[in-house]
């Protein structure tokens, strides 16, 4: 059985009192329904579905898929860093390639 408040029709919760009857209250206007239910196991459970573009990954470490080389950090004095190419535009209107670097220890970011 599901109820909603007759003022603002938002889902009412259950609420236990002390002599374990149950109510049900509206979470917005805090209105508490008159009738008392004396089943203490009184619950609401509904299923939500959810689409596939919904779903969020959650990555706790800092995962980079480049890869590693040798070379001294600047910062740190690491021995490794991920490496990338990029290319960039000069005012000549020529394109130059820099190589940029990211510490494994630090994650300083730097580029030669």
């Amino acid at each position: 059985m599901v109820s909603f408040c007759e003022k603002c029709g938002s889902l009412l919760i259950p609420k236990r009192h002390e002599d374990n009857s149950v109510t049900l209250v509206c979470r917005v206007c805090k209105i508490e329904a008159k009738n008392k239910f004396k089943d203490s196991s009184y619950s609401i459970s509904s299923k939500i579905r959810h689409d596939e573009k919904d779903l969020v990954t959650i990555v706790e470490e800092d995962f980079d898929i480049r890869p590693i080389t040798k070379i001294n950090c600047p910062k740190c004095n690491n021995h490794e860093a991920r490496y990338w190419e990029a290319e960039n535009r000069r005012k000549t209107e020529e394109w130059e390639t820099t190589m940029y670097f990211k510490c494994t220890k630090c994650r300083w970011v730097w580029s030669e």
